[in-house]
């Protein structure tokens, strides 16, 4: 029996320490890491199930596959390793030399967030100067927003919570998505910490603090008369927004409209409650302001993380806490950023469906994703994926939605088998992931599966040789803020890396600034806008036929798409409606009803609920249309239209309308 510290490498704010048992080469127990600060000894219900349902699964894809019968069919025979390298080498030769290398695109995402698993299969696609695809699928906009107010998007530590005496959770359900950050936000509240909870739903971590239903798009609003309370009644921190930003006279001038009745009028939130939470910000020092991702995912969301990231400056603090990946790591070096022998086209990765069916790629690597589960406008993506022409590579552990389109499947480890380092975008420690067990069946990590590849084609380059464990230590030593050596992180499991210093602004003034200079050379409004009514009316359909705003958010037992397969009996595809809505629309609870907009028509099972506000209706993301009757996922409905923002997705600006299903 041994014990091996493993992280969980998936797309959640947590990233937690985990001690694994194993006993002749099974695990046989898995448990939070006791010593990890934020971990603090327990895991999420997803992780302590990994072993028995997710590693052990008799579902998992063991071995390489091509596909037998018709794209989306679901039919593949078995092939070895060396065929499926063969088969995509010459496809990838055929497509550069006849179209170019522009026409092959690899599509990687945070279904696996280790360093190595995430970003070093990219290098075999710098060096053949493939397309790019840009990030945009999540947190882009809010990255940028920060951007042009601090010049980064580096935030405040978690860990600062447990010291305010006002925390703000704006758009955020940390009792389902950041389990931990809820357990250090109790722990805040034992210290006599205020709460307030920001969101138009009422969720399960509504109930931390006092809740303030607003209403969707309207939290810029809030953001900007909540500043001009605190100036109008000198409430603000003069000197320190004297010694610390720029621009605020305009700002000041601009936020003027912002009156107690307009906010209240718009936002729907009672004009007592908005003065309280101004004076809060000003009297309840320090404070911490912890923005969701869902909260710019929709076409005004940028603008709303830049006002909101406006406020602590006001009460005399630096920084939100939104993400910290923005941490100097050396990715560039990890990727091979410098293998590409000319530019490469980027793509943005919302739009993936409007990218293939307009014939732009030819050829298509997934790993670490579900396109066709996560992508908006899932009717366009697999019109795309069905093109004859159209060459698609999975790699993954379950056929999924992708998967059963794909032209040669490949069989992936889980991260209990493979080496791997895993850095965090919510807390400030970098985590250690051995090799726990062998692989399963003929199943490669994404680093041995693209080192084959390479091989294969025939890059001689040093790069292909390196040890995963020295391309780590080589990250290591490349980071500014990792000050300690590979042996130190091996110790615990884990390790603190240094926090970007919240006082230094990467700004054209080195302040942070009220009046962008950065978003007026982008061509952005230098002051923030903060509300565009007029934005939306393209996903309301021709004369707003489409009342009900959908809001996707995530599910406490899947992480976005991953899990659905191995809990399906325990999830069903249901959408949540307030009770006003259900009724004019003669709905009741447990009825199928029928979601439709110009994009596609789904059903769906209705949950009448006051958790959500009239006007609003709210599914969660991640069950796959494949295991689903009508092969038809929630994001059938999504809107690809992106922002201004880093052309970030807009999810949350869908539009559609409930009926009835009659017999």
């Amino acid at each position: 029996m041994k014990q091996v510290y493993n992280t969980c490498p998936r797309d959640c704010y947590d990233t937690c320490s985990i001690v694994t048992t194993v006993e002749n080469g099974k695990i046989v127990n898995v448990e939070g890491n006791k010593k990890h600060p934020i971990t603090d000894g327990f895991l999420c219900a997803k992780v302590g199930k990994y072993a028995k349902e997710f590693v052990y699964s008799k579902d998992r894809i063991q071995h390489p596959m091509k596909r037998a019968g018709k794209k989306g069919e679901g039919k593949f025979e078995r092939i070895s390793w060396d065929e499926a390298y063969d088969i995509m080498c010459e496809k990838i030769r055929g497509v550069s030399s006849e179209q170019g290398a522009d026409k092959i695109l690899q599509y990687g995402y945070f279904g696996h967030m280790g360093l190595l698993n995430r970003h070093f299969s990219q290098r075999f696609f710098n060096a053949i100067n493939t397309s790019v695809i840009s990030p945009t699928i999540c947190s882009l906009a809010g990255r940028v927003a920060l951007g042009y107010v601090y010049g980064n998007f580096s935030g405040r530590d978690p860990e600062d919570m447990l010291n305010s005496k006002l925390v703000i959770l704006w758009g955020l359900n940390s009792m389902w998505s950041n389990v931990h950050g809820y357990s250090l936000a109790k722990k805040a509240a034992k210290n006599g910490a205020k709460f307030v909870v920001i969101d138009p739903v009422e969720t399960s971590t509504a109930g931390i603090g006092k809740h303030l239903r607003i209403k969707p798009a309207t939290d810029g609003v809030l953001a900007l008369g909540i500043a001009n309370y605190l100036i109008t009644n000198n409430l603000h921190d003069k000197d320190f927004v004297e010694k610390n930003t720029f621009g605020f006279e305009k700002f000041s001038k601009m936020v003027e409209k912002y009156t107690l009745d307009y906010v209240s009028e718009t936002t729907g939130l009672l004009k007592d409650d908005i003065i309280e939470l101004a004076n809060d910000l000003a009297t309840l020092r320090p404070s911490f302001i912890h923005l969701g991702f869902g909260l710019q995912k929709q076409l005004t969301g940028g603008e709303i993380v830049r006002t909101i990231a406006l406020l602590p400056a006001l009460a005399g603090q630096y920084r939100v806490h939104y993400s910290n990946s923005d941490r100097n790591i050396a990715l560039p070096y990890l990727q091979g950023k410098s293998l590409a022998s000319e530019k490469q086209k980027v793509f943005n990765m919302t739009q993936l469906g409007r990218i293939v069916s307009n014939e732009e790629i030819s050829m298509l690597f997934v790993y670490g994703s579900n396109p066709l589960n996560t992508c908006p406008n899932q009717g366009l993506l697999k019109k795309g994926f069905e093109r004859d022409d159209f060459f698609l590579v999975s790699h993954d552990l379950f056929m999924n939605d992708t998967s059963c389109y794909a032209d040669i499947v490949l069989p992936s480890t889980s991260f209990f088998e493979s080496f791997d380092v895993n850095l965090c975008y919510y807390h400030n420690y970098l985590g250690l992931n051995n090799k726990a067990i062998e692989n399963v069946g003929e199943s490669k990590s994404n680093y041995e599966a693209y080192i084959g590849l390479a091989k294969r084609y025939g890059i001689k380059d040093d790069w292909v040789d390196e040890n995963e464990v020295d391309a780590i230590k080589k990250v290591m030593e490349k980071s500014e803020l990792i000050d300690f050596e590979f042996e130190a992180l091996s110790a615990d499991g884990f390790k603190k890396i240094k926090a970007m210093p919240v006082e230094d602004m990467g700004t054209p003034s080195g302040k942070i600034e009220f009046y962008s200079q950065l978003a007026e050379k982008a061509g952005v409004s230098p002051l923030p806008v903060g509300f565009h009514p007029d934005d939306e009316s393209v996903c309301k359909g021709k004369d707003n036929k489409y009342p009900i705003r959908l809001i996707t958010a995530n599910h406490r037992l899947l992480t976005h798409s991953q899990n659905h397969n191995i809990i399906n009996e325990r999830l069903r595809p249901i959408i949540d409606i307030n009770g006003k809505d259900a009724e004019s629309r003669k709905i009741k609870t447990g009825e199928m009803v029928r979601l439709k907009n110009d994009l596609n028509e789904i059903k769906m099972e209705a949950r009448i609920t006051e958790c959500v506000p009239e006007g609003v209706a709210l599914a969660y993301v991640g069950p796959w249309a494949v295991l689903t009757d009508e092969n038809l996922s929630i994001n059938s409905l999504t809107t690809d239209e992106v922002q201004k923002y880093g052309g970030n997705s807009a999810y949350n600006s869908t539009f559609l309308e409930i009926e009835a299903v009659t017999a």
